[in-house]
Order: structure tokens, then C-alpha cells, then sequence
């Protein structure tokens, strides 16, 4: 009996710590999601009773991050210096500033992230193009995610989030839990997301020609298995419906004639995306993680994704990250590069280069430092550098840098 009790004991302790280093390699600043292991731990009494510690509001963590985007490619759905049968440029730079803030309060944990960008895109823009009305264009999101932990076992999320730029305004709610179970080994996981856009529409000219909405329905299921002491893998699925104006409505496509027209997109598309991950720990305190995603769509879509990162701990403060990923899809079955003219044109058409056939590879890496302090407050200082280059094949690069500084409490 003691030695099965010593067995059951030491299969715990591997589970938690397994589900944590997931939990703490998949945590991002654009998105979290709390850990099986963290909603294993048990309560302590003041957390259940609601007084104390466990019953006022305790910040865990605030972190600033700022990223710069800078683009250049072509694209037959931009204006800007465009030729007959050849695409526009597409340059575009986007400086991002976000604020992320992780609090507490008994049972509660609420995490803000705000983060705002400055785009600069009058190439791909036809209203920038045309009329230079908007060459600089500023956006920001007001994100709000509440977890509740039910039990030791379960989890309750909501989310609330606003987003605005010129022209623009979307607003988004979201419900989801997760459940584990046979002693924390296997985690389920839904969320349920509604988002409603609203936009002003132009035509390939700039003129203004109205408003419009849109909508996205969009469910999540994931299921998270520890496999062994140090590999734990995930199996996903996400679904999504989208009813309305679907276009940013100024893309040009290109007519057979040699002259420009409007995209047009059907009002209704169903997406799906299958995924599935594996993390398995090293013994030279590294964790190496795969991803497997296949997305297909009813506009004739499909593309499969692989990627793999390496994270290396080096010395008791340093930890770096190696990531590569590949994409590769097919083109959408009205995509054209020259929409025929005449009494067949009516149907949809585009020729945005988001929605051809490309493969895209992605080659970046990672510095973070993570030092203690002795100070009552503040636990430690989180400082990274990242680095990202992307590259497709249908004449697109984007060079992406990222730093971040944090505190934890």
C-alpha cells in the first residue's frame, strides 16, 4: 500500500510539473491561457473563505512590449505604382506598443492587454493611394480576460474586447471553461467567441460609398494529454462563421482589359482548422515543441502548417528561443489576375495575395533574461529581444522586431 501510495504521489508531482512547463512555453503576451497544473493547485483556506490575501485584489505581473513590423512586397490588389498586368507595392510599417496587466483576487484572475498600433500604409491603401487622406493610421484594443476557478479541476473564462481605428470599430465577447481529469493527466478544454465588425466601405477609387457589418461566430476545442513525465501533446480544432462584408472593400483586381475594378467576396464563409502539438522536455534543460495545422475553408482554400521551436536554458537567468515555420496553401477559387469583362463578371472575384497560392517561411529566434530581485515587491524583472524574418513566394517580406520588459510579483 505505501509503495502504490509513493508511485501515485511521484506520478503527480511528474504531471504538474510537465503541464507547467506547457503552460509556461505556450504563454505569450498576445495571448495566455492558464495551465492545467496551475488550476491543479489546491486552495488555501483564506482563497476559499474569500478574506485575507485570497480575498483583495493582488497584481501578479505588468509588461510592456513594443514590436515594429516593416513590409515590402507586390500585390495585384494595390494601386501603388502598378503597370498593366503587374501588381502594386504593398509596402507598409506598423509600430506597436502594448501594456499587459495580470492580477488576482481569490478565485479571479483578470488580465488587461492593450496594445496600440501606428500604421503606415499608403501603398496598399486605395485611400491613401488616391486621395492621401489617411497615409498614417492609428488602432487600438481594449482586451479584457477573467478566469474563475471553480474547483481545483475546473475553470470558467470570460472575455470582453473593444477595438478601434479610423473607420473601424469591432467589438468581441467570449466564453469558454476547461476540465481536467484522471488525475490531471488529460485536460478539456471549449471557447465560444462572437465578434461584430463595423466599417466604412470604399470602392477601388477611395470614394466612400456607406457602411457595413460583419460577423464572426467562432468555436474552439482542444484536448491536452501528459503523455509521459516530460512530453505532453494537444489536439485542436477551431471553427468559424463569417456572415457580411467580408472585404476591406478598397482591393482593385485587375480586368482583362488592361483597367482596375472592385473586389467582390461572397457574404458567407465557413473555416476550419485541425492542429495538433507535442512538447517534450530534454534532458539538458531544453524543451523542444512541433505543431502540425491544416486549415481548409468553402472558398476553395486549403493549407497545411508545420512549425518547431527550441528553447534552451542557458545558465540560471538566460533562456533563448529558435523557431521555424513553413505555410503553404492554395489560392481561393475565384482568385484572378485578370477578372474577365462582359455579362459573366458579376460573380465574386479578388486578387488579394493573402488569399492566393504561396508558400511562406518564417525564421526567427530569442533572448529572454529573467532576474530575481530581493525586494518584497517585485520578484523578479523579465527582459527579451526577439527577431522574426518572413518570406513568401509571391513577392512578399516582412522583418519583425520585438522587445519586452516586465515585472512579476
Amino acid at each position: 500500500m505505501a509503495a502504490a501510495a509513493n508511485r501515485r504521489r511521484r506520478r503527480h508531482r511528474a504531471t504538474v510539473a510537465a503541464l507547467a512547463l506547457w503552460a509556461a512555453l505556450t504563454a505569450t503576451i498576445g495571448g495566455e491561457r492558464r495551465g492545467a497544473a496551475q488550476a491543479a493547485q489546491p486552495f488555501t483556506d483564506a482563497e476559499i473563505l474569500g478574506g485575507g490575501d485570497g480575498g483583495a485584489l493582488r497584481i501578479e505581473s505588468f509588461r510592456t512590449r513594443f514590436t515594429h513590423y516593416d513590409q515590402e512586397g507586390r500585390g495585384f490588389q494595390s494601386q501603388a505604382e502598378r503597370g498593366v498586368g503587374k501588381p502594386g507595392r504593398e509596402t507598409l510599417t506598423v509600430e506597436q506598443p502594448q501594456l499587459e496587466l495580470v492580477a488576482k483576487h481569490g478565485k479571479f484572475a483578470h488580465r488587461i492587454w492593450v496594445p496600440v498600433d501606428v500604421v503606415t500604409a499608403a501603398s496598399p491603401d486605395a485611400v491613401d493611394t488616391i486621395t492621401s487622406a489617411s497615409r498614417i493610421n492609428e488602432a487600438g484594443t481594449l482586451d479584457l480576460q477573467t478566469s474563475y476557478r471553480a474547483t481545483p479541476t475546473s475553470e470558467l473564462n470570460l472575455r470582453a474586447a473593444f477595438h478601434l481605428e479610423e473607420n473601424f470599430r469591432s467589438w468581441i465577447l467570449g466564453i469558454g471553461g476547461a476540465r481536467s481529469f484522471a488525475d490531471d493527466n488529460t485536460t478539456l478544454a471549449v471557447s465560444l467567441n462572437e465578434v461584430l465588425d463595423w466599417l466604412d466601405t470604399y470602392d477601388h477609387t477611395g470614394n466612400r460609398t456607406g457602411r457595413a457589418y460583419r460577423s464572426t461566430t467562432n468555436l474552439n476545442v482542444s484536448l491536452t494529454q501528459l503523455l509521459s513525465p516530460t512530453t505532453v501533446g494537444a489536439l485542436s480544432y477551431g471553427g468559424s462563421l463569417q456572415l457580411g462584408q467580408l472585404s476591406n472593400t478598397w482591393n482593385a483586381v485587375p480586368l482583362a482589359n488592361g483597367a482596375v475594378g472592385d473586389e467582390r467576396l461572397p457574404r458567407l464563409r465557413h473555416r476550419h482548422a485541425f492542429a495538433a502539438r507535442l512538447a517534450q522536455a530534454l534532458p539538458w534543460r531544453g524543451v523542444v515543441k512541433a505543431s502540425y495545422r491544416f486549415y481548409v475553408d468553402d472558398w476553395g482554400i486549403r493549407a497545411h502548417s508545420l512549425e518547431a521551436q527550441l528553447y534552451q536554458r542557458i545558465g540560471r537567468l538566460v533562456w533563448v528561443r529558435a523557431n521555424y515555420r513553413v505555410h503553404h496553401q492554395t489560392a481561393a477559387a475565384f482568385w484572378t489576375s485578370a477578372a474577365p469583362i462582359g455579362p459573366d463578371d458579376g460573380g465574386p472575384r479578388t486578387a488579394d495575395s493573402d488569399l492566393a497560392t504561396f508558400v511562406s517561411q518564417t525564421f526567427g529566434g530569442m533572448m529572454a533574461i529573467d532576474i530575481p530581485t530581493r525586494s518584497r515587491t517585485v520578484r523578479d524583472v523579465h527582459f527579451d529581444f526577439g527577431y522574426d524574418r518572413y518570406v513568401r513566394t509571391n513577392a512578399m517580406h516582412v522583418d519583425m522586431y520585438t522587445c519586452s520588459l516586465g515585472l512579476r510579483f
